[in-house]
C-alpha cells in the first residue's frame, strides 16, 4: 500500500466505514503484521500524548505539572487499546457475533491511526488556533464512535448496527474503570 491508497482507505473510512472494514477484512494480514500496526499505533500515541502535554500552555503563576512517564504512557496506551480488542471480542461473541481476534485486532488498530490523525490535527490547531481544539476533539470522538459501530457490525457479522452499540456499551462499562486505575491523575 502506498500514501495515495491509504489516504484513499481513510476518506473511504469515514464515507462508508462498513466497506473500509471489508476491504480490510479481506486483507487477511499475517499476525506479525497485526502486531507490528499495533506496536507502532501504540508508539505514535505515545509520542502524541507527549508532544500534547507539551504543547499546551501553562496559565501564569501555576506550577509546571510532573512529567508522566513515557514507559507509563506506552503501558497505558497498550493496555487500554488491547482491554479494547478483547472487549469487543468478548461482548460481540456473547450477543452472537462470530468475529476473531485477528479481525477485531486489525480493524482496532486501522480505527487507532485515523484517531491519531484526529490527534495530530489537534496538536496543530493547539498551535494555530486553540479554541478549534474542542471541534477537532468532539468530530474525532462522534466520527470515532460511527466508524467502531460499523467496524464491529461487519467483523461480528451482526447484521445490527444496535448490536455493536450493545457491544460498545458493555466493553465501555468494562474497560472505563481499568483506563481510570492505569491513570494517575484520574479520579481513582
Amino acid at each position: 500500500m502506498n500514501t495515495t491508497s491509504l489516504g484513499n482507505l481513510a476518506v473511504l473510512t469515514v464515507t462508508n466505514p462498513a466497506q473500509t472494514a471489508r476491504l480490510l477484512l479481506a486483507l487477511r494480514p499475517g499476525r506479525e503484521v497485526l502486531w507490528l500496526g499495533f506496536a507502532l499505533a501504540v508508539v505514535l500515541s505515545c509520542l502524541l500524548q507527549v508532544g500534547m502535554a507539551h504543547a499546551l500552555p501553562i496559565p501564569p503563576g501555576q506550577p509546571v505539572p510532573a512529567a508522566e512517564p513515557v514507559l507509563l504512557i506506552l503501558a497505558r496506551s497498550a493496555g487500554a487499546m488491547m482491554l479494547s480488542v478483547l472487549a469487543f471480542l468478548m461482548f460481540g461473541r456473547l450477543l452472537g457475533g462470530v468475529g476473531s481476534f485477528d479481525d477485531i485486532l486489525l480493524l482496532t488498530v486501522w480505527l487507532q491511526y485515523l484517531q491519531i490523525a484526529g490527534l495530530v490535527l489537534s496538536l496543530m490547531s493547539l498551535l494555530v488556533l486553540p479554541l478549534l481544539i474542542v471541534v477537532i476533539t468532539l468530530a474525532t470522538a462522534v466520527l470515532s464512535l460511527y466508524v467502531t459501530l460499523h467496524f464491529l457490525n461487519e467483523a461480528h457479522k451482526f447484521g445490527s448496527l444496535w448490536k455493536s452499540f450493545g457491544v460498545i456499551l458493555l466493553s465501555a462499562l468494562v474497560a472505563v474503570p481499568f483506563v481510570l486505575a492505569l491513570t494517575p491523575s484520574g479520579p481513582v
